[in-house]
């Protein structure tokens, strides 16, 4: 019996120790970083993944981080493309999807800070995603694409599938809280506005 519970106890010690595959491919996109650019992070796609047509990560922990400008010649904004496979096993839900950041107060009809794209898609083995990320150059902003959902938080955007862990920081500005003098003044004027009404009604 003790050296029966001694092999099991060494075999389940030789399976932690043993190198497994990822539990999830990972996508990190970064439009928050102080320089005029754009950090992709990627780790475990066992298909590749590729940006604007060169595959720049591939197999398992092999976490690569390419960073790519936000702006082309001119200051025009640059449109990153993307796609990549990992195994799922048929478990990614398909869609696609449009989503654009929020520049602060700024309505999104009147243009938004970042625009990201993606589909997935599987084929009963690997899941795949396709798509694609745009940022504003400042001071502009973006057009509001049809159908886009708009987000107003600047923090990760989670996009996560079927293993894979995918999230889109934007460089959005938060909406400004309103400052103290900003809330004393409405007040005063709140106020002067009820006085001048109780003054009516009583003269």
């Amino acid at each position: 019996m003790n050296r029966v519970l001694s092999s099991c106890l060494a075999i389940s010690a030789v399976a932690l120790i043993a190198p497994r595959p990822a539990d999830a491919a990972a996508l990190i996109i970064n439009d928050a970083l102080p320089n005029e650019s754009i950090a992709f992070s990627l780790n475990d796609f066992e298909g590749g993944f590729a940006l604007d047509g060169n595959v720049v990560q591939q197999g398992l922990n092999n976490p690569k981080t390419v960073t790519v400008s936000d702006s082309g010649a001119g200051g025009v904004p640059v449109f990153h493309a993307f796609a990549g496979s990992w195994i799922d096993h048929g478990q990614t839900t398909p869609g696609t999807h449009a989503v654009a950041f929020q520049e602060g107060a700024t309505p999104a009809t009147q243009g938004v800070s970042d625009v990201l794209n993606y589909g997935y898609f599987t084929d009963g083995t690997n899941g795949h995603i396709v798509g694609s990320f745009e940022s504003d150059v400042d001071p502009s902003l973006l057009p509001l694409p049809p159908g886009a959902t708009v987000v107003s938080e600047s923090g990760p955007f989670d996009f996560s599938n079927a293993f894979i862990t995918a999230t889109a920081t934007s460089d959005a500005e938060a909406p400004q809280a309103p400052e103290p003098a900003s809330l004393a003044l409405l007040g005063t004027a709140l106020l002067g506005f009820g006085f001048l009404r109780l003054r009516r009604k009583t003269g």
